[in-house]
């Protein structure tokens, strides 16, 4: 591997890689930047974020181990489909100074998709309806646009700038070890192998070697 990419996988350690191992294969695309700092699943514990399961049972920032910020402490009762949507748009926005570097989500339909994922990690799962139609959609720039990209986009933006893959020149054994080297070093949850092959395919394709 070449010292630009053990570069930018010093960069990705800095940034806070940390994919749960718990997710399951049904995780849409556009839950992956969720699961890059936070657990699911019955047995999720905090990370680098709290765990999401159980999120509709407990009111905002009360989760007891642990330590949210002042700005989102200041939010009362419980999410539903309206403050999760505001707050996937813009966390900052709806929380100023939160903890959550996350920078949002913009497209509608892909919030609506991570309600509806949301509303599935609870015992119970609550009757989130929200305004916005769900869809596929996940914004790929700067990423070529190309089969593989959306996945690529979804798969990579929860943890590091999509910047970061735009600067490699890989081969596609590279790509795989890259890959390997996240899952092992920095807990990013593997992926199905379909969507791992496409995104191969996809990284070999566009950003392989020259």
């Amino acid at each position: 591997m070449h010292n630009r990419t053990l570069i930018t996988l010093a960069l990705l350690g800095l940034l806070g890689g940390g994919f749960s191992h718990a997710v399951a294969e049904a995780t849409p695309p556009q839950a992956l930047a969720c699961t890059a700092c936070h657990q699911v699943g019955p047995d999720a514990k905090p990370a680098i974020g709290p765990p999401l399961w159980g999120l509709a049972e407990r009111d905002i920032a009360s989760y007891g181990e642990f330590e949210y910020s002042d700005a989102l402490k200041q939010h009362r009762g419980q999410w539903n489909a309206e403050r999760l949507d505001r707050f996937l748009a813009d966390p900052n926005g709806f929380a100023p100074g939160t903890k959550m570097v996350f920078a949002g989500v913009s497209d509608p339909a892909s919030r609506a998709a991570l309600i509806a994922w949301l509303a599935s990690q609870n015992p119970t799962p609550p009757d989130w309806q929200s305004a916005q139609p769900a869809g596929p959609a996940v914004r790929v720039a700067p990423l070529k646009p190309g089969d593989g990209a959306e996945l690529v986009a979804a798969a990579c933006s929860g943890c590091h700038s999509l910047h970061l893959v735009t600067q490699q020149g890989l081969s596609r054994d590279s790509w795989q070890e890259t890959l390997d080297w996240m899952v092992d070093e920095q807990g990013m949850a593997p992926l199905p192998e379909d969507d791992l092959q496409r995104v191969l395919d996809y990284l070999a394709a566009y950003y392989g070697l020259d």
